[in-house]
């Protein structure tokens, strides 16, 4: 059932989770912004913008309920970001929240009834 789901969802699966990483991306970028606008803000704000038209894409190459758990993988690349890029500092109990997403996510999103 869930392997049918996500051959069923395909596309959409890719496009949200793209447009998860492309909003986690250009938040990150927000934060590396020292001043409105400058070259960060404005590359953070067209990532966000085309995380965003992403996310209405991949509604139309899936089932809402299979799709939007999965934009909480948006969590789980800012951490990701923020660790790699920003210095910050990656706890056990951070990573047991990411496989607690990874967990719900699929659990939520991961089969629909047809």
């Amino acid at each position: 059932m869930i392997l049918h789901s996500i051959a069923k969802n395909r596309t959409g699966i890719v496009l949200i989770i793209v447009a998860a990483l492309a909003t986690a991306t250009g938040q990150m970028l927000w934060k590396l912004s020292h001043t409105v606008p400058d070259l960060y803000f404005i590359i953070g704000f067209l990532l966000y913008f085309c995380g965003a038209v992403l996310m209405i894409a991949a509604f139309k190459f899936g089932d809402l309920s299979v799709l939007h758990p999965l934009l909480s993988f948006g969590y789980i690349f800012s951490i990701f970001l923020g660790s790699l890029f920003l210095g910050e500092s990656l706890s056990a109990l951070q990573i047991i929240g990411i496989l607690i997403i990874i967990a719900g996510a699929s659990l939520i999103g991961g089969g629909d009834d047809d």
